[in-house]
């Protein structure tokens, strides 16, 4: 038997969300506010769904960085670009990875099974890369860290 996702009251400062465009959907968003977690969208962060689209890793990771929001994503991709990586570091943001290829209700069940540790990794505050599964949030080292720890450069 599994317990139910928590509250947002559970915690003492609870999370808020930042759904990247990929991972955007009403019920991602509905499962979260009904939860009482802020949920925020590149709509809200660019002003229009319109000037939103297609906005890069590099210029959105900043914004939602100085917000403090914790980012759920499907793009596994900016942690392979260096460029990007390095945005990711600098944006100071927690990032929890969904696969790309799932399904609506595949992504609901990883946020339920997942939210608990996800509210706490994002309460610590800083970066940090974590996969959702169905056992749980697992650190994710994305290749670009392991490039830059090898003194290797992409070319």
């Amino acid at each position: 038997m599994t317990s139910e996702p928590p509250h947002a009251s559970s915690w003492a400062t609870p999370p808020e969300f930042y759904l990247d465009e990929n991972s955007v959907s009403r019920t991602i968003r509905k499962l979260l506010t009904g939860l009482g977690y802020r949920v925020h969208s590149p709509a809200e962060l660019y002003g229009s769904r319109d000037k939103a689209l297609g906005a890069e890793d590099d210029d959105w990771l900043p914004k939602v960085g100085l917000q403090g929001w914790a980012v759920l994503a499907t793009d596994f991709r900016i942690f392979e670009r260096p460029h990007e990586y390095e945005a990711y570091l600098k944006a100071d943001v927690p990032v929890f990875l969904m696969p790309a290829e799932s399904k609506i209700q595949e992504r609901v069940d990883l946020i339920k099974v997942c939210l608990s540790s996800m509210c706490s990794a994002a309460s610590q505050r800083g970066p940090g890369v974590w996969r959702l599964t169905l056992h749980g949030a697992e650190l994710y080292t994305a290749p670009a860290a392991r490039k830059k720890r090898r003194g290797t450069r992409e070319v």
